[in-house]
């Protein structure tokens, strides 16, 4: 605003006067905005903070609402380092011995040591490799005729197969070293070769055939290559896995055994003593009910629903300011919204379901706190008498599927009671909506007195300028007059 103090000579504080009028004509409306602003914002994040803590809850009820969670088992190995073993939804609790003889192994073997190193070059042709009765063609051109060439066409081939190659090198010479993940007895590495007389090299294709022989001094073994010479040779054998269950033999080609037990996985990772087998000493392997698994869920949804009653209590809290002093009030005091979200989370808390020993929360050692002096905020949240629980988790179990799981069940009750409120367009979400409209029409209410108080100057401004330029013009016809009159016959001037 333009200063027009004293203009015309009139002395008066226009430009005080001006501003003290828009004060007061802006300030009661600006303090009833502010405090309305405020009061809205508190409850919007109140509300926010709210659905958060909703949104927890409902997340351990519907973990506890999972029929699954009451069907999962607990697999336990009485020696691990030798077999691990997991369980499934399937698996019959038992108590099961089980003898580990020996592991699932792949093939190893060594070809023919040549020299030249990983440059030796060979004859052009087609490597066959077997395991059992799976096969890989490689073919050995004039771009891969190296041992090194061969060894790369070997692992691209085989990638699939698990057939892989490698070069080992000593004082006999270099040599492919082929190894197979297929395990199982009959799976030994075999190979055979043909060539097509396209390239030729200084050493033969046909080296690098093999095919395990039988060492005549011990049955069932195949010789193994020469530590010192070039002759090819086994490594590794392929075997199977043998263990007994239960006393029962049994072969498998893998280390990872699903159908010995049912619903029980077995991976074999040692074998036994021999000592400990002559004796028949076993290693035990228990199934049972992963109880313990649904104890910790039933402490989380605990947690969870006192968390969220905690958080109510702070956003309905009231506190007493001392005498004299008016009581200081959290953001939601007295809202309705609190308290029907409580009061209808309660409701399916205490009723009484089902015909069995499981009929309410009390019956598995949860009760909720009430103390008449107390000011906490705890009033009203769950405690677990840890030891009626682990009771009934034993005695009852069967029971506790039925009670809490499936939309008639009591985390199905409460998971829908829940979401009622939180999810998108439910009930927390349309309050806030409303809020956000409180907040927007603020801002418009801002808007308009901003465009009042500027036209409600303007005026002001014209009136007082209005009524500055009378005076001087006032003045001046005074002064005007006052002149004439000194200068009239007979007047007496002042000195």
């Amino acid at each position: 605003m333009v200063g027009i103090l004293g203009l015309g000579g009139s002395n008066i504080p226009t430009d005080t006067i001006i501003a003290a009028l828009i004060d007061a004509e802006r300030a009661p409306k600006t303090k009833q905005l502010d405090r309305l602003e405020t009061a809205t914002t508190a409850k919007f994040t109140g509300l926010g903070q709210l659905r958060g803590a909703l949104s927890t809850f409902k997340t351990a009820v519907d973990e506890l609402n999972k029929a699954s969670l009451f069907d999962a088992r607990t697999a336990s190995s009485s020696n691990s380092s030798l077999l691990k073993v997991t369980g499934s939804a399937t698996a019959p609790a038992g108590v099961y011995d089980v003898q580990v003889k020996q592991l699932a192994s792949g093939s190893k073997v060594a070809l023919q040591a040549v020299q030249g190193g990983a440059d030796a070059k060979f004859n052009s042709g087609t490597m066959t490799i077997s395991t059992g009765s799976t096969s890989i063609d490689v073919d050995i051109t004039s771009s891969n005729n190296t041992l090194a060439g061969m060894r790369d066409a070997i692992n691209a081939a085989g990638k699939d197969s698990g057939i892989s190659a490698t070069i080992q090198t000593n004082a006999a010479g270099s040599r492919l070293v082929l190894t197979s993940t297929k395990s199982g007895d009959g799976n030994d590495i075999k190979v055979a070769v043909t060539e097509d007389g396209v390239t030729t090299g200084p050493n033969a294709l046909t080296t690098q055939a093999f095919a395990p022989v039988a060492d005549p001094d011990k049955p069932g073994v195949f010789l193994p290559p020469s530590p010192t010479g070039t002759s090819a040779g086994v490594i590794t054998t392929a075997k199977s896995a043998k263990l007994t269950v239960d006393g029962f033999e049994l072969v498998r080609t893998s280390n990872t055994i699903t159908d010995a037990i049912e619903g029980v996985t077995l991976n074999l990772a040692g074998t036994q003593s021999s000592t400990d087998l002559a004796d028949g000493k076993t290693l035990t392997v228990t199934v049972g009910v992963d109880k313990s698994g649904v104890k910790g869920s039933i402490e989380k949804f605990v947690n969870a629903y006192n968390a969220l009653i905690t958080k109510a209590a702070e956003l309905t809290a009231v506190a007493d300011m001392g005498e004299g002093n008016a009581p200081a009030t959290a953001a939601l005091v007295g809202d309705s919204t609190v308290r029907s979200v409580l009061a209808s989370l309660r409701n399916e808390m205490v009723a009484m379901t089902g015909d069995g020993t499981i009929k309410a929360l009390a019956n598995l050692g949860i009760s909720s706190k009430f103390s008449p002096n107390d000011k906490s905020g705890t009033n009203g949240t769950l405690i677990i008498d840890s030891d009626q629980l682990n009771e009934a988790l034993e005695k009852n179990f069967d029971e506790l599927a039925g009670y809490l799981t499936g939309d008639n069940g009591l985390m199905g009750r409460l998971s829908k009671t829940a979401d009622g409120y939180s999810k998108s367009g439910g009930v927390i979400e349309q309050r806030t909506d409303s809020l956000q409209g409180t907040l927007n029409s603020i801002d418009d209410q801002r808007e308009a007195l901003a465009l009042r108080i500027e036209r409600l100057q303007d005026r002001l401004v014209k009136q007082y300028t209005a009524m500055e330029s009378l005076v001087a013009s006032l003045n001046r016809t005074g002064g005007a007059l006052e002149t004439a009159l000194a200068n009239l016959p007979g007047s007496v001037k002042k000195d």
